[in-house]
C-alpha cells in the first residue's frame, strides 16, 4: 500500500482519469495533458511519467480488441479492400482516441503506486 491506498484503487481512481492519491480532483487538465499537481491533495503528478508507456498498452488492447476479431470472423478475406481499409482505420482511430486517456490515467495511477519519478 501507498498512502493507505491499494494497487486496484489506485487504478480505479486512474481509470476514471482521477487523482491516484486521492480519488477526488481530475488528474488531467485537457484530453491528454496530466496537471502539474492536484489540486486537493497537492500530489505532484507532473513528475510521473506516462509518455509512450500508455500508447504502447493502447495499441495492443485495440489490436486485440478489433484487428483479431476481424481476423477470427473473416472480415479481411470476405470484402474488398475498398471497404475494409477505410472500415479498419475509422475503427481504429475511433478506439484508440477514446481509450487512451483512460489507459494513460490507469498508467499514471501505476507510476504513482511505484513511486516511479522523473530523473531531474
Amino acid at each position: 500500500m501507498r498512502n493507505g491506498v491499494k494497487l486496484t484503487t489506485a487504478l480505479l481512481r486512474g481509470l476514471q482519469r482521477k487523482c491516484p492519491c486521492c480519488g477526488e480532483a481530475p488528474a488531467f487538465r485537457g484530453y491528454l495533458k496530466v496537471v502539474d499537481a492536484c489540486s486537493h491533495c497537492q500530489t505532484p503528478l507532473s513528475l510521473y511519467p506516462t509518455d509512450d508507456g500508455p500508447a504502447y498498452v493502447t495499441m495492443i488492447l485495440v489490436g486485440h480488441l478489433i484487428i483479431a476479431p476481424a481476423f477470427m470472423f473473416g472480415f479481411f478475406y470476405e470484402y474488398p479492400l475498398q471497404v475494409v481499409v477505410p472500415t479498419m482505420v475509422i475503427s481504429l482511430g475511433l478506439v484508440t482516441m477514446a481509450a487512451l486517456p483512460y489507459v494513460k490515467g490507469a498508467f499514471l495511477s501505476l507510476m504513482w503506486y511505484l513511486g516511479l519519478k522523473q530523473a531531474r
